[in-house]
């Protein structure tokens, strides 16, 4: 497991902020995950869904690792796939963490407005969301919606965070992903920056643990926002 950084400067915020994405857990052993978290000193924690694992039906360390992330930092969730095809844990269930839940929804931390994009949603609230005046800033587990309905990257928003493909699973020469979810074979949107737009690796193997990760570490991902604007 690696820590990747990236620098974004932005005159919409006063001073800096540093982000910490996590995504695809899919219920595995996460002490690793929380050192570099921890390790970090992030201002906040924003979790892109796919904690639980829908293959196996599992999900029980889900709830405690929600609550180790907020002795770190306020921590933001929003849906994967795989907590909307088995909804083992309510609503109701991840707020009692201390997770902020953003279901299509949005909310605000200082001067960032962050919101989750729920998987197989039209988002309908969108054109209120960039709306905002502060620092956009949007979870969508699936990065395919950056390219095919809605499509994000045509909506003004200042960052977006996925998560979803694994890497691309065996990771070949160009960043090339030998295979993700609905890009397929030879997948081209599989890690690292697309325009506004940053997909993490993820945090297991895969959900399928025949399928083997080459050239693809879990990742964490350190997100450090630099402010343009002075007092």
């Amino acid at each position: 497991m690696i820590t990747t950084k990236y620098e974004i400067r932005t005159d919409r915020i006063v001073g800096n902020r540093r982000l910490v994405l996590l995504s695809d857990l899919h219920n595995v052993p996460y002490g690793k995950v929380l050192k570099l978290t921890k390790a970090a000193e992030p201002d906040i924690i924003l979790v892109a869904g796919d904690l639980v694992d829908r293959h196996r039906k599992t999900y029980r360390r889900v709830l405690p690792f929600l609550r180790e992330c907020v002795a770190i930092a306020p921590t933001f969730f929003s849906y994967g796939n795989h907590e909307v095809k088995f909804p083992a844990i309510s609503a109701k269930e991840f707020r009692s963490t201390g997770v902020t839940l953003l279901d299509n929804s949005w909310a605000y931390w200082n001067d960032l407005c962050i919101a989750g994009l729920t998987p197989y949603t039209l988002g309908d609230w969108l054109p209120d969301f960039e709306r905002q005046t502060a620092f956009r800033i949007l979870l969508t587990h699936e990065p395919e919606y950056y390219f095919e309905g809605p499509v994000l990257q045509d909506h003004d928003i200042d960052l977006i965070l996925a998560g979803h493909v694994h890497g691309g699973q065996i990771r070949l020469p160009g960043n090339i992903g030998l295979f993700a979810p609905e890009q397929g074979l030879f997948a081209k949107y599989v890690h690292g920056q697309y325009g506004n737009m940053i997909i993490g690796a993820g945090l297991c193997n895969s959900a399928r643990p025949l399928i083997p990760r080459i050239n693809n570490p879990t990742e964490v991902v350190v997100v450090d926002l630099i402010g343009g604007k002075s007092n």
